[in-house]
């Protein structure tokens, strides 16, 4: 959810917000022509995400075996979580290009990490540990491809969530600013949840 708040609503957040513009305003108006720069200006920020990840894909594998699935995990929600919040404060063009570099920080862990756990899982035929901390060895046959469809789908299911509720959200707040805020929020709520995952010995 924290990651599709900014694919989906970004540039919306720059129209308004950076640029100050206003998409209900008359075409010919200043106020529209703003939104509209804005919104071209937030193109930007997102080529810039999608370098990032581009980047940041190359590497991930470096950083899991340099310092643990579990801390390259969490510091990737983070890291994205700090960059949306800074983003929310400042409102600059500057910020908009600089953070967005957090983006796809989150898009490559988000698209990584999850699918090498549960790859990780069904390679040590491992599910859960005792309360001792033993690993415990799985007695049920899992396949894993249904395990990788139930993970991709939860995209599905943050997309439909976020979408009957960030319109409420944004019209109770009167600020598309609201959108980065919650974006990071979610990102700092994943990095808890994600303290909390079996990783085993990866």
């Amino acid at each position: 959810m924290a990651h599709v708040c900014y694919s989906l609503y970004f540039t919306d957040f720059v129209g308004e917000s950076v640029f100050g513009g206003d998409p209900m305003a008359p075409p010919e108006s200043e106020s529209h022509a703003l939104y509209e720069e804005g919104v071209r200006f937030g193109c930007w920020g997102m080529s810039m995400y999608s370098l990032s990840c581009a980047c940041y894909s190359t590497i991930i594998d470096k950083l899991i075996q340099r310092f643990r699935a579990k801390n390259v995990y969490v510091g990737g929600l983070l890291f994205y979580s700090t960059g949306m919040m800074l983003m929310a404060l400042t409102k600059s063009k500057f910020g908009v290009i600089l953070f967005s570099w957090t983006a796809g920080v989150m898009y490559s862990t988000l698209f990584t990490m999850p699918y090498l756990i549960v790859a990780h899982y069904h390679a040590c035929n491992v599910f859960e540990i005792s309360p001792e901390g033993d690993p415990l060895p799985s007695t049920q046959i899992r396949g894993l491809g249904t395990d990788l469809a139930i993970v991709q789908a939860m995209v599905f299911l943050a997309q439909f969530s976020l979408s009957l509720c960030l319109g409420t959200i944004i019209s109770v707040a009167g600020t598309t600013t609201v959108v980065v805020v919650v974006a990071s929020s979610l990102a700092f709520c994943g990095a808890l949840t994600a303290t909390k995952v079996l990783y085993l010995d990866l």
